[in-house]
């Protein structure tokens, strides 16, 4: 398949995955009549996932341009055409914020005059909302110049420019960490308000980085089966980008791990109860299921260089890494809401397959308005003379 069939074919797509997404989206609004605070939990799920790998996108695009690395430069279209996604995920915010007295316990009127747990200086509505737009102001700064100055560096590039993605990228990374955190801590963390963990925000953003990475690796095994990836994409490009995939869910079971260890070594009756809802009942089978698939299989076969460098196999494990991703959002968001008496509700699955599919359709619209290969990045050259002397 030529590069204009190929993007031809890409075109189509966001036309197909928008009506799917949207029929999701409208079936499981009739279901907000009959169980409203279902629907808000379910849509929690949802919004928590799928922003995830926007932010995700970010941060490995800024990592990208602050080491300089060649291992990026296959996945950055499609990285940049996932921070893009932000518009949207800005506009999927809304319907959170309307949820509020459905979703969390601070906002919600307590039996016998009790005031509700958690901070109230901190965790109020008015102030909740305007640090949610502080965040989004944030990220969509870094989202924009990423995009604007890459869009500059394809019409021509110049030294000055990558200093600038680089002197961003540094910067930005510190506060994309600061205002990840605190956005985990409101919209996850708070479910549960007499509960924390110094750990959280950087698990959740290991756990962004992971899923966008595995969507973006699977997206390039797809783009690699044509031109004009085919030609320039090698087998070792696979094996470096598996590899910082390993990276990923090493870093996430340790940080997971070490967040346990704290806990049960504190031993503190309002850090305790939070594993006890997750580690009983059906949510502890879930928990162990998550350490063998979202940890345990990927990390064995991630160790074999020839399932990196086989794109069958590779695209098993990033797949398979994104459905553990959605089942450990599962596990973090619906306990909080009974606890081992928690169950999956239809709409647990239809909504975040529902906004699954309008950001897949936002995204591949996106995916084609840039050149698939960032052709002015000094590095280029050395990409293109690697995938010759590789055949």
């Amino acid at each position: 398949m030529t590069e204009d069939e190929k993007l031809e074919r890409i075109a189509r797509l966001p036309v197909r995955y928008a009506a799917g997404g949207a029929a999701l989206i409208l079936l499981c609004l009739a279901g907000l009549w009959n169980n409203p605070g279902q629907f808000y939990r379910s849509y929690l799920i949802a919004f928590v996932f799928w922003v995830g790998i926007t932010l995700g996108c970010i941060a490995l695009l800024m990592i990208q341009h602050l080491t300089g690395g060649n291992w990026a430069l296959m996945i950055r279209r499609i990285l940049e055409a996932g921070t893009r996604t932000l518009p949207l995920m800005a506009l999927a915010a809304l319907p959170l914020i309307a949820g509020m007295k459905s979703i969390y316990a601070w906002d919600q009127p307590q039996p016998n005059g009790e005031s509700a747990p958690g901070n109230h200086v901190y965790l109020n509505p008015q102030f909740f909302i305007a640090r949610m737009v502080f965040y989004f102001v944030c990220w969509g700064v870094l989202a924009f110049l990423l995009n604007r100055w890459s869009r500059e560096e394809e019409r021509g590039g110049s030294v000055a420019l990558w200093t600038r993605l680089e002197s961003l990228s540094g910067g930005g990374l510190v506060l994309f960490g600061l205002t990840v955190t605190f956005a985990s801590v409101d919209w996850v963390m708070s479910l549960e308000p007499r509960w924390y963990s110094t750990i959280y925000g950087l698990l959740v953003m290991v756990g962004m980085c992971l899923t966008a990475l595995a969507l973006a690796i699977a997206v390039l095994i797809w783009l690699a089966e044509d031109e004009p990836m085919a030609s320039v994409v090698t087998r070792s490009h696979f094996q470096d980008l598996g590899s910082f995939l390993l990276t990923f869910v090493m870093l996430w079971a340790y940080l997971e791990f070490s967040q346990y260890l704290i806990t049960w070594g504190g031993n503190l009756s309002d850090e305790i109860p939070w594993y006890l809802r997750r580690m009983q009942g059906t949510w502890g089978r879930i928990g162990l299921f998550l350490i063998v698939f979202n940890f345990g299989v990927p990390f064995f076969l991630l160790l074999f260089r020839g399932v990196k460098r086989r794109l069958r196999p590779l695209a098993i494990v990033a797949l398979l890494l994104l459905v553990m991703r959605l089942v450990d959002a599962y596990w973090m968001v619906l306990p909080a809401f009974g606890g081992e008496n928690a169950r999956l509700h239809w709409m647990n699955i239809f909504l975040p397959l529902g906004m699954g599919g309008l950001w897949l359709a936002y995204f591949f619209w996106q995916l084609p308005r840039l050149p698939l290969l960032p052709a002015n990045d000094p590095r280029m050259k050395e990409v293109a003379e690697h995938a010759v002397e590789h055949g």
